[in-house]
């Protein structure tokens, strides 16, 4: 082989493998995050919170303020809950004062404006039978 030769082939061989190390060392490109389930928890509030007018109580048949919702408001009075959320409160924003109530055995929970539950299975929601404006 010719010298002239040789040097064309190994430079064109080192050319190759520069352009190979460049490729394989640049970065990925960026790949969206998945959001985080506490963004998506706020998401969801701010969702639900947007939706539950000023001066009612909101209910959810699911955690994270999902599935069928109902509205409360103390002016309405004494309300039994609905079917589908008698013992089955499992989310709530309150925007109002007000008072949850279990008949058996009877147990009342003051519920002050500003409270709210993204879980509340865990909690009194399993019991919920009605609502009413003062405990």
């Amino acid at each position: 082989m010719q010298p002239q030769t040789r040097t064309k082939r190994v430079a064109a061989a080192t050319g190759v493998i520069g352009l190979m190390m460049v490729a394989f060392a640049a970065p990925a490109p960026a790949e969206a995050a998945p959001p985080s389930a506490a963004s998506q928890d706020s998401a969801a509030f701010r969702r639900a919170a947007a939706s539950c007018a000023d001066g009612d109580i909101c209910f959810w048949h699911d955690r994270n303020y999902s599935g069928p919702s109902w509205s409360w408001k103390p002016s309405s009075g004494y309300r039994d809950m609905p079917s589908n959320l008698h013992d089955h409160v499992y989310s709530f924003i309150a925007n109002a004062e007000g008072c949850f109530i279990d008949w058996k055995p009877q147990e009342k929970r003051k519920v002050n404006k500003g409270d709210y539950a993204k879980a509340y299975d865990t909690n009194f929601g399993r019991r919920i039978d009605a609502v009413g404006p003062t405990c």
